[in-house]
């Protein structure tokens, strides 16, 4: 007889977010509002500093920006927790203009602040288009000084000729060092996830899934249906036909279920013979039906001529069990139940 299955739940090692990906978005929101407060911070303290060592007998109403910098800066660091990153490009035009008007108002040495807007954009907004329009405005900001102070316009000429490009590859860097990143990123989670063999979610997925799924199911007070799925003639398969048949075998079978299953459920390999499928939104009716689909699909599958067969056991969330184990061990009890009353799938799903 089948022994009961037992999986530990726990939180992999060294599962630490990549540039640009963080656990959830308020993680995100965290780190993109306090970045951008460190950067009106370091730009306010820097024109401070510029203008008290370079100029003493400005007036004072020209340290109000470095001050509305510093100010920002603080608000955006306070706000972190609460701000919405719908509110990012706004933020970041904001800091465009104030570096234009430090630079009309204090040096040109400022304008080369420009260059840390291109940094954050690039990092910050996922859209091509979003980094491009605060391109063109930093862009605009650089040469504005002309229409206003034609006899400094060689200077600003000069500055733009030198910054503008400048921009521009430190935008395009970026971004393309982003995209380039969060594409391995993607590329690796996909491995991480996926049964090398079969090509649907391993036990790691089932390990993470899982558990987001009962908590999301919890708090919106939905059921959920977990499907296990154990093989009944695999070790004939592989003892009689081999371990390549049997490989090719185990690729039929999860060939079967994905194709058996909605495209909001999760079909995952978590070891040998053994297949579970994650189904949201699902009552106990539809969980009996989604069994009978994947009986069905499975019914296709054969070697040597012979139907492989498999016992099917599902438990509902949150009749049959309110965690991960308790669902799992109920699942794995009527699995073998299946077993032991076969050809029937009614006391598997009852």
């Amino acid at each position: 007889m089948r022994e009961p299955m037992e999986l530990r739940w726990s939180v992999p090692p060294n599962n630490l977010p990549l540039l640009g990906a963080a656990s959830s978005e308020r993680e995100l929101q965290r780190r993109y509002w306090r970045l951008a407060a460190l950067l009106f911070f370091s730009g306010g303290l820097a024109a401070i500093a510029a203008d008290a060592l370079h100029r003493p007998a400005h007036e004072p109403t020209v340290y109000l920006l470095p001050a509305l910098a510093l100010a920002t800066g603080v608000v955006c660091w306070v706000i972190a927790d609460r701000a919405s990153l719908r509110w990012l490009p706004a933020l970041v035009a904001l800091a465009t203009l104030e570096i234009a008007l430090t630079v009309w108002l204090v040096s040109q040495v400022f304008a080369f602040y420009y260059i840390m807007i291109a940094f954050y954009a690039a990092y910050v907004f996922r859209s091509r288009r979003q980094v491009a329009l605060q391109f063109a405005l930093a862009s605009v900001c650089v040469l504005l000084p002309v229409a206003y102070d034609p006899e400094g316009a060689r200077e600003t000429v000069i500055t733009a000729v030198v910054l503008i490009p400048t921009l521009l590859l430190t935008a395009g860097v970026m971004v393309h060092l982003r995209e380039r990143l969060e594409a391995s990123e993607e590329r690796y989670r996909r491995l991480a996830e996926s049964d090398p063999l079969t090509g649907v979610g391993n036990y790691r997925m089932l390990s993470e899934k899982l558990p987001e799924e009962l908590d999301r199911h919890r708090r919106y007070q939905r059921r959920l249906a977990l499907v296990v799925v154990d093989l009944d003639n695999f070790k004939w398969v592989n003892d009689e036909l081999g371990h390549q048949r049997g490989d090719a075998v185990l690729r039929d079978v999860a060939r079967a279920l994905a194709g058996s299953v909605r495209a909001s459920d999760v079909v995952v390999r978590h070891g040998g013979d053994e297949f579970c499928v994650i189904a949201p939104e699902t009552s106990r009716a539809s969980a009996e039906d989604l069994g009978m689909r994947l009986r069905r699909g499975l019914l296709a599958v054969r070697a040597d001529g012979r139907a492989v067969g498999a016992s099917i056991g599902c438990a509902v969330f949150p009749d049959d069990g309110d965690d991960v184990n308790s669902l799992l061990a109920r699942a794995d009890d009527r699995l073998r139940e299946s077993k032991e009353a076969r050809p029937g799938l009614s006391s598997s799903l009852a």
